[in-house]
């Protein structure tokens, strides 16, 4: 859970139920951005695990929690004290990461400093499975202003259009029947 205001928390992610083996607990590999559990990058900023029995009834029990840091888990913590909703500890009560790693993901800019270029294409799907064209409901409908084709065209074109290497941007339709209709 991610830290917001000096006493709520946020959600960030839920595991799915797994049976209890051997009396522990064994959760599914999880990615997550590190903005999803720190504030601008500070790895310093608290964030929390907490532990919850799962009910039929929806009437979860909590098992614990454990607040943590990236620093302290980059600095090479792994097990950390679980501690129950009434704020003891039992020595019994572990949690331990067997991996954790930070991996940077690129951005967008990143990859284009980086020297990728892009080629935009577009195409479009003239078939009548997209609705007919006299009707507002179809994607292809003639009113320049309500065509859903044309506007994701020109939202993402607009964009996109600045990073084409060539600034050539072919379109492709398909799906058409051109006259006479045979």
């Amino acid at each position: 859970m991610k830290q917001i205001g000096a006493t709520n928390w946020k959600p960030v992610y839920k595991s799915e139920l797994k049976p209890v083996v051997a009396g522990h607990y064994d959760f599914n590999l999880v990615n997550l951005l590190t903005t999803d559990i720190v504030d601008e990058g500070n790895i310093d900023h608290e964030f929390k695990i907490e532990f919850f029995q799962s009910a039929k009834s929806g009437k979860h029990s909590n098992l614990g929690f454990v607040n943590l840091t990236l620093a302290t888990v980059q600095a090479g913590q792994k097990e950390f004290q679980v501690v129950n909703n009434k704020g003891k500890t039992d020595k019994s009560r572990m949690m331990t990461f067997s991996k954790f790693d930070i991996v940077k993901r690129n951005s967008f800019l990143d990859f284009i400093f980086g020297g990728c270029e892009i080629g935009l294409s577009i195409a479009v799907d003239f078939t009548l499975s997209n609705g007919e064209p006299s009707k507002p409901s179809s994607l292809h409908y003639l009113d320049l202003q309500k065509n859903e084709y044309l506007n994701a065209i020109r939202s993402v074109g607009n964009i996109l259009q600045y990073y084409d290497a060539d600034k050539m941007i072919p379109a492709i339709g398909f799906g058409a029947a051109i006259p006479p209709y045979t």
